[in-house]
């Protein structure tokens, strides 16, 4: 049953991640480089601009942090293929939002796209339910490795491609016009293609968008799963510490371009993708998740905080292999955990938990790495993110090693 629908969910994911993926290139331009024509915070000073690209980026994972959890459930109650179809079309609507905010140099429309964006794009906790709906337990960590490894691929496509386009038509809202017709495309798909694959579905209950905050207390008062909501939480936010600064600094210290930070985060990606869809499935084989997060989590650590002074371009590309694998097998096996942890009749609700952990990470992390910059430096977030890691890696081994 699975090999029917995981290239659909694959290909619903990949488009998710171009879309999102072409943001990446231009918040660090348009918010943070006054020597860029596009530069759109004109009065504000370093600090303030960097306090701005957090907050921006911050906003998505909030709204996330609100809506994944009650998309889980919804799922729940009344299937995947529905909730996946009506968050992909919003997500596309939000994109061209973002892409008129940009073209009449409206801050106010920029913040309201990436706020429907945020609660479009915690569709990918559908995605992942459906993943586990249609897989046995034990092939789980090597099927979720598809979430991973459709982020990889989006940052491959997304920024070269949003890069691309902003540096050759000389207009940076240009890729989210390319990114709302792609969002179409991907409406199609999950219409036309996509069977429904809950076939358990919970019955109706009452629900809230206060549920995230219900998540967060549900994952404290989860003896079982606390330890590893808990980790996953703290790993996320370090990594979210990563990517949400990692082109400021690329920009700030390295003078890169729109079509620069483009092909970073393509190269980034390729070695994402490599580690999901070939380190990832022979690890899995020899190894389970925990041997596997013991080394991963530690090495993740340590790529983050070299990021943190890294002094020439050179040693950017020399070190991402050792975040970008790190992070590819931690994220796998960390879904895969949890997933084990509870019944079939239960996955939508559990992924919704960690995705609302995952989410407010994402959503208080970008402000926190705008604030701390702002006031310690550029260097600041990724020696946040190291120390977020270890913690993460302490709750999980410190007692077992």
């Amino acid at each position: 049953m699975q090999k029917s629908y995981l290239p659909v969910l694959f290909f619903t994911l990949l488009i998710d991640m171009i879309g999102i993926g072409m943001i990446i290139p231009i918040i660090p331009i348009i918010f943070t480089d006054p020597s860029s024509p596009h530069f759109l915070l004109v009065h504000y000073s370093t600090g303030e601009q960097y306090v701005f690209a957090g907050a921006v980026t911050a906003l998505f994972g909030l709204m996330q942090f609100i809506t994944a959890p009650l998309l889980g459930e919804l799922s729940d109650v009344f299937g995947r293929k529905r909730l996946l179809t009506i968050g992909v079309g919003i997500l596309a609507l939000s994109q061209i939002l973002f892409g008129f905010g940009i073209e009449i140099v409206s801050l106010p429309l920029i913040i309201l796209s990436r706020a429907i964006a945020g609660i479009a794009g915690a569709n990918f906790s559908i995605a992942q339910a459906s993943i586990a709906d249609v897989t046995a337990p034990k092939d789980r960590a090597k099927n979720f490795g598809l979430i991973g490894a459709a982020f990889g691929l989006g940052f491959i496509i997304g920024p070269m491609l949003g890069g691309f386009i902003a540096s050759t038509t000389g207009s940076p809202a240009a890729p989210f016009w390319l990114a709302g017709m792609l969002g179409v495309l991907n409406v199609m798909s999950i219409s036309l293609f996509l069977p429904e694959t809950n076939m358990h579905r919970s019955e109706k209950k009452h629900f809230t968008l206060l549920k995230g905050i219900h998540n967060i207390q549900s994952a404290l008062r989860d003896k079982n799963e606390k330890p590893l909501y808990i980790a996953n939480f703290l790993y996320v936010s370090g990594f979210t510490f990563f990517t949400s600064f990692i082109s400021i600094l690329l920009v700030s210290r390295f003078h890169f371009t729109e079509s620069n930070i483009g092909t970073f985060f393509g190269v980034l990606g390729i070695w994402i993708v490599f580690t999901q869809g070939f380190i990832l499935r022979i690890l899995t084989k020899k190894y389970d998740e925990r041997t596997i997060l013991r080394y991963s989590l530690l090495f993740l650590m340590s790529g983050l905080a070299l990021y943190a002074i890294v002094p020439s371009t050179l040693l950017l590309y020399v070190l991402m292999p050792v975040v970008a694998v790190s992070n590819g097998l931690s994220m796998a096996n960390m879904a895969s955990l949890i997933s084990k942890g509870v019944s079939e009749t239960k996955q939508g609700a559990a992924l919704g938990i960690n995705g609302s952990l995952m989410a407010l990470s994402q959503g208080i992390i970008p402000l926190l790495a705008g604030f701390g910059s702002g006031v310690v430096g550029i260097q600041g977030p990724f020696f946040a993110g190291a120390l977020s890691v270890f913690c993460a890696w302490y709750i999980l081994f410190d007692r077992k090693a």
